[in-house]
């Protein structure tokens, strides 16, 4: 008779192991696709302000850029979500410093970036803090 309670306690126990074991897997699996997407677009803002200054683009060239791979926007929307669910109205540029004193830089900065998280108590849109690169720029646009 006794062996009987035993063999539920052991269903109970595991049932409740399996839960947390879930739980622990979802929260790793959410976590590390955050981290990624801030990574993926901290990586794709600095290769945009290196391809601003050697090109010497505006605004817009650097919002398409960042945005969609290339510097014209698709035909059919100016504000068609590209990578990663980003719009071109995320994106700021601004070259800051002059030549002449020699601090010439550029920065990119790319605000409400999102990240949805499954997590039970955790569920949810998250936004991430502005993301600004900023680079030195010996000169913008190379004239040789």
């Amino acid at each position: 008779m006794r062996k009987k309670r035993q063999n539920g306690q052991t269903l109970v126990e595991s049932s409740l192991v399996l839960l947390a074991m879930l739980m622990m897997i979802l929260f790793i699996f959410d976590i590390g696709r955050a981290m990624f997407l801030g990574e993926y677009v901290t990586e794709r803002a600095r290769q945009t302000a290196r391809m601003a200054t050697v090109n010497n683009w505006r605004k817009s060239d650097v919002q398409n850029y960042l945005v969609y791979g290339k510097t014209q926007a698709p035909d059919d929307s100016a504000n068609k979500p590209g990578f990663m669910g980003l719009r071109p109205s995320q994106v700021e540029y601004a070259v800051l410093g002059t030549q002449r004193s020699g601090d010439l830089r550029v920065q990119v900065s790319v605000s409400n970036v999102q990240s949805l998280m499954f997590t039970p108590k955790l569920a949810g849109s998250y936004r991430f803090p502005t993301i600004t690169v900023e680079l030195p720029a010996q000169s913008l646009g190379a004239i040789n």
